[in-house]
């Protein structure tokens, strides 16, 4: 999963994965791989065990045209995609991990890695 992508729609909002090479297109336009910067300040992502699964939020608006769209843990074998929409809050409970990387996207600000 070193090499895993993703890929966010900019019509439709859809979020595509891939770990390898891939030509993507949705709404009839190609897309390129997202470049993920580093988490930090208002993009920081706090992780908590709870109830024997791990609570994920972040301090971040959730308004309609700027909110977390998705939180994808990312482990060696497998991914966990958790879609966020607006107007909720920017959290997710998932299983309990101990080492994953952490992406989530902003749809004012990009992807972001939190590397765990």
């Amino acid at each position: 999963m070193k090499r895993i992508k993703f890929y966010v729609c900019p019509v439709c909002g859809e979020v595509v994965y891939s770990t390898g090479n891939a030509s993507v297109s949705c709404c009839g336009r190609p897309l390129a791989p997202l470049d993920p910067a580093p988490a930090g300040g208002a993009h920081t992502l706090q992780l908590a065990g709870m109830d024997g699964e791990l609570f994920a939020q972040l301090a971040h608006p959730m308004e309609k045209g700027h909110f977390i769209s998705f939180l994808a843990c990312v482990q060696y074998d497998r991914v966990t995609l958790v879609r966020l929409w607006p107007e909720q809050a920017a959290e997710a409970r998932l299983p309990a991990v101990r080492r994953a990387d952490w992406y989530f996207y902003c749809t004012g600000h990009g992807l972001f890695l939190q590397k765990g």
